[in-house]
């Protein structure tokens, strides 16, 4: 519907009317104060919605929207048919139809017949309700509600505080002791940190002295492992001497600040290292893109018990001496492994599990891993006997004993030129002499076996030997380093990696010595992580792989915990 809308603004000298003309397009016309409204109508006295005006087969329509009515013509109604020369009357407007011109549907003159005049004044002047008429001056209320303040805010938590017994221990639950009980609670500033929350209401657990800050030996008493961040001797700029432990760690912000993660708290010190700390071997970082290689610690001098950090990208590579022997990529290859029980496809789950909680692996063992396939089986004729595994001289004593047993039972099976004395018939009598033939024939048979592929021989397929000076039958196994944990300063879980398989890190099935360090680069971490503000990657902070406190720099020169200087 097209209509023409001839605003009626004001009267001129000449007796007419200041005019403003404007053409509305719009399936329905709509009056009233609200934005929406096709016709805007500023006056209070009408509603946001107040009217409508459609076209209808009978001509034009005019309604009201709401508990509201109208007049047409003089006539109070709430809706009605008009047509040209009809008088509407929307509160103080007044609307009348005239002819349309040529290409209008409809068309009407609006005019604002009734000011509000002072009735808008009355209304606020009948409003204002001064404080005298309730029988309290305006500085009578300040003084009541002041008190009040002080009362609930102050005196009510104080009151609380002084009539609670103090001491006790922190972890049982405080008791209700008058209706004053839990009166502090207004002085809480925010909530509790989740790993403070065993406390419960008991604020005296840290806030030991009204009105004092909580004090270094008070979180000492709990948190007695806190060590320094460096060795305050060699780098005096790291030393938390004269720190306050709030100074870091905000308590009452639900968590938010109890433990510093931003990158920006590290890098501002890691990333200017030459400035900073000029005697660290730490290489400068200012974020996780740009971290430097991983230095693993590796066995040097596996007698000496000596090591070294060496980067994963060094030419050479870097080798960890366990004393072990061992081809992951013939273990892993995908044709399978053939062991006693036939061919066996070997996943890194066989022999590497998890500890609980996912965090590092347990070592792995003979038992748990290599006896499935790896039998010490060193005699036909005696199956049910396997060399044990781990003692060198328990193992060539427990061969001498079973050849031993062999012998002097009888019914032994094996070479034919096996003197008779031990072939005989089970249980048949013995003489003195050859008793001592039969044991002379299980020493020699025992040190044969020893020298052999099934002693000396197997243990060599797995470990490094060491020989003695007295024969051939003194060696020893070198003993066996496993390395427990490669990067000491650094953090790792596998469990918040269990959704990825083992050779998106660890590049095992390319490995052929067991002297390979199969860490991955600092690359392959950055493909999926990246700094504190990354996008498309996780972002890892530096608190999430590295600790702040050193437990090992716990204590000074003079054995005293250091933190305990700090007050």
């Amino acid at each position: 519907m097209k209509v023409l809308v001839r605003h009626l603004l004001k009267k001129t000298r000449a007796g007419g009317y200041a005019e403003r003309e404007e053409t509305i397009e719009a399936p329905t016309i709509r009056f009233g104060r609200g934005t929406e409204c096709e016709v805007h109508l500023a006056d209070p006295r009408v509603l946001l919605h107040h009217a409508e005006m459609t076209e209808r087969p009978g001509g034009l329509f005019i309604e009201t929207v709401g508990q509201v009515d109208l007049q047409v013509n003089g006539k109070i109604t709430s809706a009605a048919s008009i047509a040209p020369g009809d008088v509407v009357q929307l509160g103080p407007y007044d609307l009348v139809l005239i002819d349309a011109p040529d290409g209008c549907d409809a068309a009407f003159t609006f005019e604002y017949s009734r000011e509000l005049g002072d009735e808008l004044s009355a209304l606020r002047d009948r409003s204002n309700t001064e404080l005298n008429r309730v029988g309290l001056s305006l500085r009578g209320w300040a003084w009541l509600l002041f008190l009040l303040a002080v009362g609930i805010g102050i005196g009510l938590p104080l009151a609380d505080f002084y009539t609670t017994p103090r001491g006790g221990d922190p972890m049982m639950a405080r008791t209700e002791t008058s209706l004053l009980s839990r009166g502090d609670e207004i002085w809480l500033s925010g909530p509790i940190s989740g790993v403070h929350s065993h406390f419960g209401d008991r604020c005296e657990a840290c806030h030991v002295n009204e009105f004092e800050q909580v004090t270094n030996a008070v979180c000492l008493d709990c948190h007695d492992e806190a060590g320094h961040h460096a060795d305050p001797v060699v780098f005096p700029v790291a030393s938390l001497e004269g720190q306050q432990c709030e100074s870091c760690h905000k308590e009452h912000t639900d968590g938010e600040d109890l433990v510093i993660s931003s990158e920006a708290f590290c890098v501002d010190c890691h990333q200017n290292f030459a400035e900073v700390a000029a005697d660290s071997r730490l290489l400068p970082v200012s974020g996780f893109d740009t971290h430097p290689e991983f230095h693993p610690t590796v066995i040097v001098d596996p007698t000496e018990m000596t090591f070294e950090r060496v980067s994963v990208s060094a030419d050479p590579a870097p080798v960890d001496r366990s004393n072990l022997k061992f081809d992951h990529a013939q273990h892993l290859s995908p044709e399978g492994m053939r062991g006693p029980d036939g061919t066996r496809v070997l996943g890194c789950g066989d022999c590497h599990q998890p500890e609980t909680g996912g965090v590092a692996m347990l070592p792995v063992t003979y038992d748990d891993a290599c006896a499935g396939c790896h039998r010490l089986h060193f005699e036909p004729d005696a199956l049910d006997r396997a060399i044990p595994h781990g003692d060198v001289q328990i193992a060539q004593q427990y061969v001498a004993d079973t050849y031993a047993v062999l012998a002097l039972s009888g019914g032994y099976q094996g070479e034919d030129d096996a003197p008779s004395v031990v072939r005989r018939i089970p249980g048949s009598p013995m003489s003195e002499a050859d008793r001592q033939d039969a044991l002379a024939w299980a020493e020699a048979k025992a040190a044969e076996v020893l020298e052999s592929r099934f002693g000396r021989g197997l243990c060599l397929n797995c470990h490094e030997i060491v020989e003695g000076d007295g024969g051939p039958a003194d060696w020893d196994v070198e003993p066996v380093h496993l390395t427990p944990r490669w990067l000491p300063l650094g953090y790792f879980t596998h469990q918040e990696h269990r959704d990825r398989s083992c050779d998106t890190c660890h590049a095992a099935a390319e490995s052929e010595q067991a002297t390979d360090v199969l860490l991955p680069s600092i690359a392959v971490c950055q493909d999926c992580h990246g700094g504190e503000f990354a996008t498309g990657r996780t972002r890892t902070a530096c608190t999430d792989c590295h600790g702040f406190h050193r437990e090992d720099l716990m204590e000074d020169m003079d054995g005293q915990t250091a933190l305990m200087r700090w007050e």
